[in-house]
């Protein structure tokens, strides 16, 4: 006996429910109760898409993640951090952009290429590093500032002075060198011997070794008075506690080569 298919009233009524009222799914299974009692599956019956007013359904729109934009100076950087080359322009756009390793690393790019235009910008960019807290930029700069690659521009000459007497301040000992032998030579910064005793007296004072070894040679150079001779003793002692050999040894020779005079010196005085 053939089985025809009987929709009920309640399957009439759920097909109308779901017409007037569509579900998020584009399909659903009829139940079996629904349709009949055969084995087979259920077919998938499509939804409508309108209302019983014959008006399409309105779909919420699925927001787009917009992708945040990214910054191309940190692209650069994350590129010159991870051991990637960037072309001149791109090296140049990060340096200018206030970067200080993109600076340092075009510096030295610059140095290397040795002309007077290119040294001259590598001095700038050394100072720009060396401004943003790069103290690997620091011995270069005045490496080149001792060159004169700054001698006509004096307003990056005022800065670099500025900065290297903060750090002096500060107990930086290349600082203290550098400043004392610039004072004293005149270069590039003019001569201020006054100004370099007083600095390289004070980070003596402090303990600073080299600074005692050096303030003991520059009292020990050209004619030397006596109490040169005693006041250099008494800087060669403090530089003789240094754990540096050179230092050590060289405070250590001097001391000897001048020891009989400051001794017959100290005697006269307590005479």
């Amino acid at each position: 006996m053939t089985h025809r298919p009987i929709v009920s009233a309640a399957a009439a009524l759920a097909l109308v429910l779901v017409a007037t009222y569509p579900a998020a799914a584009e399909q659903v299974r009829l139940e079996r109760s629904l349709v009949s009692d055969s084995d087979h599956a259920m077919p998938l019956i499509q939804l409508p898409k309108y209302t019983i007013f014959g008006q399409p359904l309105k779909q919420k729109a699925k927001p787009v993640a917009t992708a945040k934009p990214v910054d191309p100076m940190r692209a650069l950087r994350a590129r010159l951090v991870a051991g990637k080359s960037l072309t001149d322009k791109q090296l140049v756009r990060l340096a200018d952009s206030g970067d200080s390793l993109g600076a340092y690393v075009l510096a030295k790019q610059l140095e290397a290429a040795a002309t007077q235009d290119s040294t001259s910008q590598a001095a700038r960019y050394y100072l720009a590093a060396f401004a943003s807290g790069r103290m690997a930029a620091q011995r270069p700069l005045i490496r080149l500032l001792e060159a004169e690659a700054l001698a006509d521009d004096e307003k990056r000459l005022d800065r670099a002075e500025a900065l290297l007497k903060k750090r002096a301040e500060k107990g930086d000992q290349v600082a203290v060198a550098a400043l004392t032998r610039m004072y004293r030579s005149g270069i590039p910064f003019g001569l201020e011997p006054e100004a370099a005793d007083a600095m390289q007296t004070a980070a003596a004072d402090a303990g600073d070794h080299q600074a005692a070894l050096d303030l003991a040679i520059a009292l020990l150079s050209g004619p030397a008075t006596d109490a040169d001779r005693l006041r250099a003793s008494h800087y060669l002692e403090i530089a003789a506690q240094s754990d540096t050999l050179s230092v050590r040894t060289l405070a250590e020779n001097l001391l000897r080569s001048i020891a009989p005079m400051s001794i017959a010196l100290v005697s006269e005085t307590a005479q």
